[in-house]
């Protein structure tokens, strides 16, 4: 028996059956028939294993399961389908499961800024998120004021590390405020930096909504509380 009648004979794919066909709604024939026999076994199971986690946020958070609309649904299911590493895994649950309460929240372009990011980025990045959040909350205990009001320090992205900010800011994630700096201070930055203008890394607004939608529905529904950048 092959490996995709493997899993079939498991019952997994039956198992997800119905999650499946609430979330894809008026997709859900389409989309039966291709995991019947259109995809490779590989892309089944990662596929099995974003919804499964799907699942799992949208039970912790006491949330029904909703249609996702087809310009979000088909293509979180296309890309999320050909990945296996568990921390991008769980970031196209994330955003599926925050598309199936809040469509509104996700933009299409979210999906292709996941697309872009390696595993090891994107765990860099909700490493950063986490401790702009954390700094974010000390000030305000109540968790109001928007994310991306918090600076990243240039020491986080060291010279030679993977994580550069090149690749976060081309996608539009973080983004530079530039500032005066003193004569003292250019000097000093010229040896450390090799550059004169004084800025710092601050989350975009879009970077804040992509990094919460991709945490799932609890975290994307506390955009709304969220203030506008100055």
């Amino acid at each position: 028996m092959s490996d995709a009648g493997e899993i079939i004979k498991s019952g997994a794919v039956e198992k997800i059956a119905d999650l499946v066909n609430k979330l894809a709604g008026p997709m859900a024939e389409e989309v039966g028939m291709l995991l019947g026999d259109k995809v490779k076994v590989y892309r089944v199971q990662n596929w099995i294993k974003t919804v499964q986690k799907t699942e799992r946020l949208l039970l912790d958070a006491g949330l029904p399961v909703n249609a996702v609309p087809p310009r979000l649904f088909l293509p979180i299911m296309e890309a999320s389908s050909i990945e296996d590493n568990e921390t991008l895994q769980d970031m196209w649950a994330g955003l599926l499961a925050t598309a199936s309460q809040d469509t509104d929240t996700v933009s299409p372009s979210f999906v292709e800024t996941l697309k872009q990011l390696t595993p090891t980025e994107a765990k860099y990045l909700q490493r950063l998120y986490d401790d702009t959040s954390s700094e974010r909350r000390k000030h305000d205990p109540h968790g109001n004021g928007w994310v991306g009001q918090s600076s990243i320090p240039r020491t986080r992205f060291e010279a030679g590390s993977p994580e550069r900010p090149d690749t976060f800011e081309r996608l539009g994630l973080i983004r530079r405020r530039y500032s005066e700096r003193s004569e003292e201070e250019t000097l000093i930055d010229v040896m450390i930096y090799g550059d004169e203008l004084n800025f710092e890394f601050m989350f975009t607004e879009y970077g804040a909504g992509f990094l919460q939608a991709c945490q799932g529905p609890s975290a994307a529904n506390s955009a709304s509380d969220a203030s506008t950048p100055e």
